[in-house]
């Protein structure tokens, strides 16, 4: 069944699509507060499959009725639809709404679009645009590791890219190994350690790799120096020694698995892994690697197994890596922003948005 919600004058909006559908609807039409139709009249209704809600037959303004639905999803498992026109299908209402999980929204303008996307809405799966790229992914059958984005990732990308964060803890040790040579440890350490900078807190890199790159690195960029060491950008960059200040983050590139750097790498406060998957012989590597670090339980971050190793990787290494992207500049610390947050979560004390 489908308990609608709607204006008196979009109440048979539904009813085609419903009755393709063999669905049966429960129409309410008029101007009603949210938060009171969920506590009074909706356990008559907690049977229903979908709960469709057209936005204008709400008086609770935006911020009201999204503490309704968070209420709603709290006691009911419930498919939510929300139907409003929108010129901006990822405007900052649809934002909000994928942030707090609900992914079926009606924006078109024209009945026939309309029609369309409530259709999608009511299928088997729901409207995907706007989920997470791992849901589409499994559901469409994609290949793994195409770098297609998802509307909800560019949404979370520009909420990310505005944020500022508040970290109280200090000298945290973020270990970051490879599989092997060459699989991006080094960008991967160099964008974190930007990303941390940028959004609001203080971190250094250090080199205690064999491969002496840090000075070529600073060349290149060019890095002031410090004293012994270099700094850009407000982030201080080490080469086999110990930070001279206190910093919330210390980003510390152990390069690849090999036995002497293990050890160390394993004191590390957060371990990540980080390795190529794209062809047969680097995910037996990658394999090898976990083995020697296993016990620290690192989370597993790879560019994408192709889909001819993709059962390999599955089985040998994990079925739930990280996705990270490649990036133009071994310092972007936007690409990979989605990552970079849920590396730090645990420690972000507090959230605002940039001034």
């Amino acid at each position: 069944m489908i308990l609608y919600l709607s204006r008196n004058e979009s109440a048979d909006l539904l009813d085609k699509t419903a009755n393709d559908k063999s669905l049966h609807i429960h129409k309410m039409s008029g101007n009603f507060s949210l938060s009171e139709f969920i506590i009074i009249e909706m356990r008559k209704f907690a049977n229903c499959r979908y709960f469709c809600i057209e936005r204008f037959a709400i008086s609770e303004n935006d911020c009201e009725f999204f503490e309704a639905l968070r209420s709603f999803q709290m006691m009911y498992n419930v498919r939510v639809i929300i139907i409003y026109e929108s010129e901006d299908e990822i405007d900052s209402f649809t934002r909000k709404l994928v942030k707090i999980g609900v992914t079926n929204i009606v924006t078109a303008s024209s009945t026939e679009e309309k029609l369309g996307q409530i259709a999608e809405c009511l299928s088997s799966k729901g409207m995907l645009k706007y989920k997470p790229d791992e849901a589409i992914a499994r559901e469409r059958g994609n290949k793994a590791g195409e770098e297609k984005e998802t509307l909800v990732q560019n949404i979370i990308h520009r909420e990310i890219q505005d944020e500022q964060y508040r970290f109280d803890c200090v000298n945290i040790t973020i270990g970051i190994i490879g599989s092997t040579r060459r699989v991006g440890t080094t960008t991967l350490a160099l964008g974190l350690a930007n990303f941390i900078k940028n959004h609001g807190g203080t971190a250094c890199y250090v080199a205690l790799n064999t491969n002496q790159h840090l000075c070529s690195i600073a060349n290149e960029y060019n890095f002031d120096t410090e004293e012994d060491y270099y700094t850009h950008n407000n982030v201080d960059f080490y080469e086999s020694m110990l930070p001279k200040h206190d910093y919330n983050f210390i980003i510390m590139d152990f390069g690849d698995a090999k036995r002497d750097t293990v050890r160390k790498y394993r004191e590390s406060n957060v371990h990540l892994l980080c390795g190529a998957s794209d062809k047969q012989f680097e995910v037996i590597e990658f394999a090898e690697a976990l083995k020697q670090v296993k016990s620290v339980k690192p989370q597993i971050l790879t560019y994408g197994p192709n889909s001819e190793c993709n059962e390999l990787f599955r089985t040998t290494v994990t079925n739930e890596p990280i996705i990270i992207k490649p990036v133009g500049s071994m310092l972007d610390f936007n690409v990979n922003g989605i990552v970079f947050k849920g590396i730090l979560q645990l420690y972000i004390v507090e959230t605002s948005k940039r001034l």
